[in-house]
């Protein structure tokens, strides 16, 4: 590679001029892809990438700058393009910048996440944190650190569909970091924008997308194949992990194929496991190949997975989060608990009558039979009903002559005379609504209700708005609008995101939420709602947990309040079954206030695998199943517990050293001193200065207005095209640039703060009052209103130009040379960029030093133009310059050095990892080998295994490692500016 660009460069290709915004690695490494930013007249604005092996793209030599007097008032034109220079600067400092990072405050337990990623030589975490406790926080943050570095720019985001719209509005009010739902509609609006061949992944950069959508490996697969990403995540990662037969699971082929494609990734679960070493270790071997060394991925210690997972409890972290958490209430059992009418007993008593006969063995054992149709019974007639007669119809087909079809064709005969709105269930939820002042109408307070069966739902919400006169639909696109909305996982991802936000908005008409269990993972309801019900109860602690986590979680202003409802009998045979419910209850809570999962309960992992073994309970073994309950017994899964928690708790300066754990010291004692985050002036300042100096040169702009804490920007068309306004016709799409279109509010007005308080105050009053998206945002760096102003104000200058002003503070004849220079990797990775100066005084003699230090020697911040000049002819100038590139790449140079023996050992640390990791992991695959026949298929599968992982292995060394932190041979370096003395 002949040359290396970075960004912040201008570079000439195909007769036009650009500005270099990011630099990929191409191929091998031995190429780049230069994104660029137009700058000409006719190209000015417009996004193109170039292949530095296809195309002729010249650098602006620094030492053919031309040196333009700059004549405007106070150097406002200098103090702005330079400004722009060092904001389009990537970070490098080791240490994170948790100030003015977002609209929240950071915790202890959060930010020690963020330093954990930028300690990795690249990013790869799973976030294990307990339900509520803020991980989308989390990966937020550290989104917003890879952003800064130059790490962030192609973001893919994977979540559940009902978690889209939350998870991107998310990211977008608190980091204003802007994802494009791809969910089924936008995806296939694009595809009808773009060619056949185009690759829909690769037109927008930072994009959300529903894991059901993109998990179709026939139809994305080619797609995928040939789409790099800066950082995948994957929310909910568990549904990942492969199950037993890892190679069959689209989602994990998904998420393995994802892996390989990426630099860095964030998994995050509240589930990390099932009990089973191998799948846990499947779910670390995604983000890492060589963590586990064994290859059945069983055999593994703390310290193999230790920097890759992160796992905290509400108890754990209660002290510091304060208020931010509220004590929940659970409304004793003695008062939601009724008695079944006299019609429901004799439904039981033909239920336990037919359990008789199971036990007998007179009817054969089918979990639909031992106890599913009793589950059913327990939510609704009509779920009871729907479950005996498919099982009806489906036995008089198997065996027309079976004991089971006359028991069934009388249970569903007696069904036939009940209905929900006659039920003890139904009566007792509403003198629970009663008590709370529930009716539906404005005054009501939110309440978000569970079930677990479809045609409960069906029953219960039209029986509700009969009760209450309360107009309902059961169309999918009515329920955001109405006081019952009824969500399914049937539904599509835009109706169940409409329902969703619309039931966390404080204005809208829903009061109440029946879900499935389609909204008990990961989805935020706490914001206008504290109340939940069980409207029955799911066999299950996983599940149980899970819907709690809904209301009870980080931020809840409110105590939760959580009402489970119960139905007991009389009948003999069910009648000590509420026992075990009480028991399934009383562990939730139990669990809410200790350092352990739900899972580790019943040690099975999985809900479903859970309410077998609690419906099987029942029937065969009450007394085991109580037993089981309390149980602190250990097994494969204990024994995986008490691993993570070591895990979590591991001293990582055993793994990473003295100066892993803290850069900061290492860089002092290496005397290298990183100046990457550098400002001169505040986000508001930049935005009111750069934006009016602009607004001069194009005089039909709209103007920017400002109160005391808040700027409102109306977007020229310029602009608006540029990030993507839903109400500006273009035929381009802007995709590196583009903002959510959900993001826009209706007065096509942008609406700015620098105050994290009043920001926090707009995502609360949007919550109140009209949805997930906040009118008005912090003003951040990654904003992309910000990087345009930028970028444009890069362009004050022509090409191959740096302004050139004077000042008083200088001795005459004295001159600075402002300087950006940047050490990269083969691949393109800042590791170091450094604004400095070098100052020539008479006499030839020359220093270097840090460019705010120059600049605060001349009082840059007060400088006025009052027309003086220096006294130095241009030809002098000119011939000054090229030794100041010369002495500044020299300096560059010495602190790659610096940082070579900084990074270096990291670099070598990470090489003998591998190493001991290979040796660990073959001598397993030699020992099977040595067992088994050479030309064997089990053989030959174990050779192969081993020659992909040494490939692996030698690909990581030579094409990543080496490429991403082995500096090319030449740093680069361009004059943003130059201050000359005048008396």
């Amino acid at each position: 590679m002949t040359a290396v660009f970075t960004p912040g460069m201008r570079v000439v290709c195909r007769d036009a001029e650009w500005l270099v915004s990011r630099v990929d690695a191409a191929g091998s490494y031995q190429h780049q892809i230069v994104f660029c930013t137009g700058v000409d007249d006719l190209n000015r604005g417009h996004e193109a990438a170039f292949l530095t092996q296809l195309d002729q793209i010249k650098e602006v030599n620094p030492r053919e700058t031309a040196l333009v007097r700059d004549e405007s008032n106070g150097y406002s034109r200098s103090k702005l393009f330079l400004e722009a220079q060092l904001r389009q600067m990537p970070l490098t400092d080791p240490a994170p910048n948790f100030e003015d990072m977002g609209a929240f405050t950071p915790m202890d337990y959060q930010k020690e996440v963020v330093h954990r990623a930028l300690h990795q030589l690249r990013p790869r975490l799973l976030l294990a944190d307990q339900v509520g406790l803020g991980k989308t926080i989390e990966v937020g943050m550290i989104l917003s650190e890879l952003i800064r570095r130059g790490q962030g720019n192609r973001i893919l985001v994977l979540a559940k569909k009902s978690m889209l719209s939350q998870f991107q509005a998310e990211l977008w009010n608190r980091f204003a970091l802007p994802l494009v739902r791809m969910d089924s509609d936008a995806l296939s609006r694009l595809q009808l924008k773009i060619p056949a061949s185009k690759n829909p992944f690769e037109v927008y950069q930072r994009i959300i997308i529903s894991i059901d959508t993109l998990k179709d490996i026939g139809r994305y697969a080619h797609f995928l194949e040939n789409t790099r990403w800066d950082v995948v995540v994957i929310d909910e990662a568990h549904n990942v992990s492969g199950g037993s037969n890892p190679e069959r699971h689209l989602s994990y082929r998904l998420a393995r194929r994802l892996s390989r494609r990426t630099n860095s990734m964030l998994l995050t679960t509240a589930t990390p496991h099932n009990g089973r070493r191998e799948t846990f270790g499947r779910l670390i071997s995604l983000l890492d190949p060589s963590a586990v060394p064994d290859p059945n991925l069983q055999a593994y210690e703390a310290k193999d997975i230790a920097p890759f997972f992160l796992m905290r409890f509400k108890e754990d972290v209660k002290a510091e989060a304060g208020s931010n958490f509220s004590e929940r209430k659970v409304v004793p059992l003695e008062e939601t608990t009724a008695h079944a009418s006299e019609a429901e007993e004799g439904i039981y008593h033909q239920l336990a009558h037919i359990r008789q006969r199971v036990l007998d063995k007179e009817i054969e054992s089918q979990a639909i039979v031992s106890w599913g149709m009793y589950k059913a019974f327990l939510s609704s007639p009509e779920a009871c009903r729907s479950t005996a007669n498919k099982r009806l119809a489906q036995i008089k087909r198997q065996d027309p002559g079976s004991p089971e079809v006359e028991e069934l064709a009388l249970l569903t005969r007696q069904l036939e005379q009940l209905t929900i709105n006659g039920s003890a269930r139904f009566k007792t939820l509403l003198r629970a609504l009663e008590v709370m002042g529930w009716d539906g109408g404005a005054n009501s307070p939110r309440l978000l209700m569970f079930t677990e069966s479809r045609v409960t739902q069906q029953a219960l919400a039209p029986a509700l708005a009969r009760h209450f006169k309360l107009k309902f639909s059961d169309k999918e696109q009515d329920q955001a609008g109405q006081a019952i909305a009824a969500i399914h996982g049937g539904m599509s991802d835009s109706a169940l995101a409409a329902s969703v936000e619309s039931f966390g908005t404080g204005r809208s008409d829903v009061r109440l939420l029946l879900a499935t269990d389609v909204a008990s993972e990961g989805v935020n309801l706490h914001h206008q709602c504290h109340h939940v019900i069980h409207y029955d109860l799911p066999w299950s602690i996983i599940t149980l947990i899970q819907r709690n986590g809904r209301i009870d979680r980080f931020g809840q202003k409110q105590s939760p309040i959580i009402r489970y409802l119960m139905v007991e009998t009389r009948e003999g045979l069910l009648k000590g079954d509420s026992e075990i419910f009480e028991r399934l209850v009383g562990k939730v809570e139990e669990i809410n206030r200790s350092t352990r999962t739900g899972e580790s309960v019943l040690k099975l992992y999985d809900a479903t695998k859970e309410t077998e073994c609690v419906g099987e309970g029942l029937v065969r073994d009450r007394s085991g199943l109580k037993a089981r309950i309390e149980s602190t017994r250990d097994g494969e899964s204990g024994e995986l517990e008490s691993l993570l928690h070591d895990a979590s708790h591991f001293d990582l300066d055993l793994l990473l050293g003295d100066s892993e754990a803290d850069g900061s010291a290492e860089q002092e004692s290496n005397g290298l001193q990183d100046n990457s985050r550098i400002r001169l002036l505040g986000n508001a300042e930049f935005l009111e200065q750069g934006y009016r100096a602009l607004q001069a040169q194009n005089r039909d702009w709209p103007g920017l207005d400002k109160t005391t804490e808040q700027l409102i920007f109306t977007p020229p068309k310029e602009v608006a095209r540029r990030l993507g306004a839903p109400w500006v016709d273009c035929e381009m799409v802007y995709g590196a640039s583009a903002m959510p279109e959900e993001a826009w509010p209706a007065e096509q007005q942008l609406f700015f703060t620098e105050s994290p308080k009043r920001a926090n105050a707009a995502i609360q009053a949007a919550l109140a009052q009209k949805g997930q998206w906040s009118r008005e945002l912090l003003l951040t760096e990654q904003h992309p209103v910000m990087k345009w102003l930028s970028e444009r104000l890069m362009m004050l200058q022509d090409r191959g130009e740096a302004p050139l002003i004077s000042s008083p503070w200088l001795e005459p004849g004295e001159l600075l040379f402002c300087f950006i220079g940047q050490v990269s990797s083969r691949a393109g990775t800042p590791l170091i960029v450094d604004p400095h100066v070098v100052s020539f005084r008479k006499g030839g003699k020359f220093r270097i030093r840090p460019l705010k230090e120059a600049l605060t020697e001349v009082r840059f911040d007060q400088l006025t133009n009052t027309g003086k000049q220096g006294g130095l002819p241009e030809h002098l100038m000119k011939g000054l310059l090229g030794s100041a590139v010369d002495q500044s790449l020299y300096h560059l140079k010495q602190l790659k050095d610096k940082r070579r023996a900084e990074i270096w050992p990291r670099v070598e640390q990470e090489t003998r990892r591998l190493d001991d990791w290979f040796f660990r992991w073959a001598s397993r695959i030699d020992k099977q080998l040595a067992g088994l026949p050479a030309e064997g298929k089990r053989a030959t599968q174990l050779r192969n295994k081993r020659e992909e992982m040494e490939k692996y292995l030698e690909d990581r060394k030579e094409h990543w490692m080496w490429s991403h932190f082995r500096a090319t041979e030449e740093p680069t370096t361009r004059l943003v500016m130059v201050v000359e003395g005048a008396s």
